[in-house]
């Protein structure tokens, strides 16, 4: 009986020293932050020249740049839109990231320019504006899906769902997966047909099916 008394005094003891020894003290996380250098999106001539502008990563003030983990690459010898995504990590394991796409086009779809305002063929026939880029071939899409304002009212336009349109060649037209206001959106299967002044694709998000929405420029 008097042993079990004595080992509960110790462990008592031993309680009351780490409750002392951890009052007060508390842990301040930094935040990653991850900028990008350079422009996010950007077009580049097959079998041209392409050199990363990288980023500024800081953790609180540190600069953290140097332990940037970048996953993708550009094949400047094959025509396509690539990502490329920047991810830094503070020391409590926090991350942060960014992405950059780079189109690899053709002479071809860099010498035209298929900006304009185009109506959905379809549906509730909302209007897309495409506008050109300082970049040949980058585009802006303010509505992809076509959708309108109120969902049901022909000749209204939702106009803030602006994302990156790339022209990889005359006749092929892509949309990468990226941030936009209604989440994560991306187009594929885009054709563009310049003979009718059209263009097709899939749109890929969570508020749109999976028909193909055809373009007319007006």
């Amino acid at each position: 009986m008097k042993k079990i008394f004595l080992i509960s005094l110790i462990a008592a003891a031993f309680l009351t020293s780490c409750n002392k020894d951890s009052e007060g003290v508390s842990s301040v996380t930094s935040y990653p932050t991850v900028e990008l250098k350079g422009d996010q999106a950007l077009t580049v001539l097959v079998n041209g020249t392409y050199t990363d502008s990288g980023v500024l990563a800081l953790e609180g003030t540190k600069d953290i740049s140097s332990s940037v983990k970048m996953e993708g690459s550009v094949d400047v010898t094959k025509t396509g839109v690539y990502t490329i995504k920047y991810t830094a990590t503070n020391k409590d394991g926090f991350t942060a990231s960014a992405r950059r796409y780079v189109g690899v086009i053709t002479p071809a779809a860099a010498a035209m320019d298929i900006s304009g305002t185009y109506r959905r063929n379809a549906g509730a026939k909302g209007f897309a504006i495409v506008s050109k880029t300082s970049y040949p071939g980058l585009y802006m899409n303010n509505n992809p899906g076509g959708a309108t304002s109120d969902g049901t009212t022909a000749g209204t336009s939702v106009n803030n769902i602006l994302i990156y349109m790339f022209q990889i060649d005359a006749t092929v037209i892509s949309a990468p997966s990226q941030d936009s206001k209604v989440g994560e959106f991306a187009c594929t299967g885009g054709v563009y047909d310049d003979t009718n002044k059209l263009y097709k694709w899939v749109c890929v998000n969570a508020g749109y099916g999976t028909s193909v929405r055809t373009f007319i420029k007006q």
